[in-house]
């Protein structure tokens, strides 16, 4: 199996907690056999969709602006089996790097097509990659990513087959979490094992991802705290 990650996070990777869960999953990915790489898209220049439509009309399948999303990052998300979008949650959804990259990704749509049952747009090609979502907050509710689950369940349809999400994501790397943070990283391997090996994620594992690292009251005590010391950038 090829992955491809596609990592939208503007931190650099010491201090990404997008990328310590991203790396951590593709580890288990890896140790299945999986050949994955993974690219940053905070180092290619995405214009944005300008809403012409010629990818459907006038030129279908080929967005009519020529940047780093067509030379490269477009063709490279159709060759692989498996595509891993990564996104942290800054704003209830997706980043802002990560939503131009979808917007992007219209040429593969034929709305022409009978819609498919699942939701979404009609692909166009015949070879379509699956696709796990992933994402981090550092908000203590696993509430926080309903939006960008609902978003990219309609977006995907049938080609979603797991969603990873991290709340509490600022203390997956505070000394003193590692007890009840080794777990959810032990969790994470086994998920990128089970989505190469059976094409999803087993519940008892989810459950293990997502389990709370401290009781909710705690959580959020100390998220105030750690926002309010934030340094400067």
């Amino acid at each position: 199996m090829r992955i491809l990650a596609l990592n939208s996070s503007p931190r650099d990777n010491e201090t990404s907690k997008t990328e310590l869960v991203l790396q951590t999953f593709l580890t288990g990915a890896r140790r299945a056999g999986a050949v994955a790489e993974t690219l940053y898209l905070r180092n290619y220049k995405i214009k944005h969709c300008l809403g012409c439509y010629g990818c459907w009309l006038q030129t279908p399948g080929k967005c009519v602006q020529q940047d780093d999303m067509t030379d490269v990052l477009f063709n490279r998300y159709l060759e692989a089996d498996l595509v891993v979008l990564a996104s942290p949650i800054y704003h209830a959804t997706m980043n802002a790097r990560m939503k131009i990259f979808v917007e992007r990704t219209m040429p593969m749509m034929d709305p022409l097509k009978e819609p498919p049952e699942a939701g979404g747009v009609p692909h166009r090609f015949e070879k379509m990659p699956k696709v796990v979502a992933l994402s981090v907050a550092g908000y203590w509710e696993q509430t926080m990513f309903d939006a960008l689950s609902l978003t990219w369940r309609m977006c995907l349809g049938n080609d979603l087959i797991a969603e990873i999400y991290r709340h509490s994501s600022e203390f997956l790397s505070v000394p003193e979490f590692q007890v009840t943070v080794q777990p959810v990283l032990d969790a994470l391997v086994d998920a990128g094992e089970e989505v190469v090996r059976q094409g999803k994620i087993n519940p008892a594992t989810m459950a293990a991802i997502t389990q709370d690292l401290a009781p909710a009251d705690i959580m959020a005590r100390l998220a105030r705290e750690f926002w309010s010391q934030a340094p400067e950038v």
